[in-house]
């Protein structure tokens, strides 16, 4: 079977979607499946200039194509990534795959892509990376739900399938009337590399690993931790925060924690990649993630597979799931009850948990595990294309 992933952006500043769509793509070639990545050249405010443009390339394991995209000035549309070259190349040899699986919606490549596969009869996945939660509609939200009923709702209902990661995802996507069938399939993580990680040691060691992004909320940690400090005073903690993001909001971010008076305990590690990032995980007692809107969560998934507990908000999507197997705490995301569960993280993770954290990643975030139920969904999708026709 050939299978064609259309994404963005393959870029890791994008965030877990980018990551994952790589990650999955490699997992189903291990699995027998010809499955190969569309892409652009985007990196956020740059390009990946370490690939080559218009020509098949190997990226950890996987064959992925990139074109130029074009970023608009103007800033409504500057992440809608227009790549003409993209389109060409897709409506001259779209019809040597069996099936295309598109991830993310509101872009030029989705949109293009879905589009280009009804007009040609080819059946297809989308993956709708959280973007029909309630949270993501509300950010812009004339101008998504104006998309949506011009464009994005046809492309949507002419799918084979939605893919979502979590059944609340799913939820919320219902909320769209939408028809189209669905499964609900997690992200992976793959397994950290087998090298030496130091022990979490003294002082405790809170670690934020994301985009520096308003919806992560993290100024809701910082007043959380200004509150530890105020009644916890003698406690020893520390804060790493591991992200980039828009160069405005990481100063505001900045000048918040020099004026809570944190800027000691606070360590600044910028974007942090490969060992460095598997390095960080390992080293913390919990990781944190108080955001508003996750309709899964990749690096708290990363953090289980080394054994660091989770505290996240009801927000992630996963964050029941993981209290529920014991492997980490899920707490309100507002400022009070957050700082009353940090002052309980102060005494270290309970006995157990941390094997807990690694076993929920093991037994149900491997991808050889949804590789296999995914290479399944995509020989139903495509028997029901071939049915329909016939």
């Amino acid at each position: 079977m050939k299978v064609l992933h259309v994404i963005p952006s393959i870029s890791p500043l994008r965030g877990g979607p980018s990551v994952a769509a790589l990650e999955m793509t490699a997992a189903l070639r291990q699995m027998g499946v010809d499955a190969r990545i569309l892409s652009t050249d985007d990196h956020g405010s740059g390009s990946l200039s370490d690939l080559p443009i218009g020509q098949w390339t190997d990226v950890e394991g996987v064959p992925v194509l990139l074109f130029r995209r074009w970023a608009a000035p103007v800033a409504a549309v500057r992440d809608f990534a227009f790549s003409p070259g993209l389109s060409r190349w897709l409506h001259a040899n779209g019809q040597q795959f069996d099936l295309l699986h598109v991830h993310a919606l509101f872009s030029y490549p989705s949109t293009g892509a879905m589009a280009y596969a009804r007009s040609v009869g080819i059946p297809y996945v989308v993956s709708t990376i959280g973007q029909l939660c309630v949270w993501s509609l509300q950010q812009g939200s004339r101008r998504k739900r104006l998309y949506l009923r011009l464009l994005e709702r046809a492309n949507l209902e002419g799918a084979a399938a939605l893919h979502f990661t979590t059944t609340a995802e799913q939820d919320e996507a219902r909320q769209l009337g939408l028809t189209a069938p669905s499964l609900v399939l997690p992200l992976g993580v793959k397994a950290p590399p087998d090298l030496p990680f130091p022990e979490a040691a003294p002082p405790v060691r809170f670690l934020f690993l994301s985009r520096l992004h308003p919806k992560k909320r993290l100024e809701v940690l910082f007043d959380a931790l200004a509150l530890v400090q105020a009644r916890a005073p003698g406690a020893a903690w520390q804060l790493a925060i591991a992200g980039d993001g828009e160069a405005d909001y990481v100063t505001s971010l900045r000048q918040r924690a020099q004026a809570l008076n944190l800027g000691d305990r606070y360590h600044w590690l910028g974007f942090l990649e490969g060992r460095a990032k598997w390095e960080e995980l390992a080293r913390a007692h919990w990781f944190v993630l108080p955001s508003a809107s996750e309709n899964f969560g990749i690096a708290a998934i990363e953090a289980l597979a080394v054994g660091t507990p989770p505290i996240l908000s009801p927000g992630v999507a996963i964050a029941e799931q993981i209290q529920a197997a014991g492997a980490g705490w899920m707490v309100p995301g507002q400022v009070e009850p957050l700082a009353e569960r940090l002052i309980d993280a102060l005494a270290g993770p309970p006995a157990g948990m941390c094997a807990a954290a690694r076993q929920l990643a093991a037994n149900s975030f491997s991808w050889e595990v949804i590789a296999a139920n995914l290479k399944a969904a995509y020989a139903d999708c495509v028997q029901a294309q071939q049915q329909t026709v016939a």
